[in-house]
């Protein structure tokens, strides 16, 4: 049975993350605030993210629900043990673990502006995967030039 779907998004009394469910409902892990999501009944019915509840921002990225750290960390590990093993086979192990948990994992729907993220929806195929320039764009003036005042 999958998990209900659960949106986590910045706390605005700590900084940390914040989860809330499809009644707007938040529950910060670190200092226990209780910040309020507005989230729209489409998303509560339909399950597919048109915008971020927690920002307002309509541009979304995909990826899949992985710890970047920890993926790093396998690469770190096959690279380390490819001069000790045969034929750099470390390598390869680590690249199928990568493959198996890419193919495994589920995606989850992230916003550029917050960096909520949307675990347990419906994918909506207007989000892509994560582009870079469009990131760099958010990070450097806080909204892309379409949506500069």
């Amino acid at each position: 049975m999958p998990n209900p779907p659960e949106i986590a998004f910045t706390c605005p009394a700590c900084g940390e993350e914040a989860v809330a469910s499809l009644d707007g409902q938040g529950a910060c892990r670190r200092c226990g605030a209780a910040p309020r999501l507005d989230v729209p009944v489409s998303l509560r019915e339909s399950r597919v993210v048109e915008s971020c509840p927690a920002c307002g921002n309509a541009l979304l990225y995909v990826q899949r629900d992985f710890n970047q750290k920890v993926g790093l960390a396998v690469v770190i590990v096959g690279a380390a043990l490819a001069p000790v093993t045969p034929f750099y086979s470390s390598l390869f192990v680590a690249a199928a673990v990568d493959a198996l948990l890419y193919a495994l994992l589920p995606e989850v729907t992230v916003c550029y502006r917050c960096r909520a993220h949307f675990r347990g929806f419906t994918r909506n195929p207007r989000h892509q995967a994560f582009d870079l320039h469009l990131a760099e764009q958010y990070d450097a003036h806080g909204a892309p030039p379409d949506q500069r005042a």
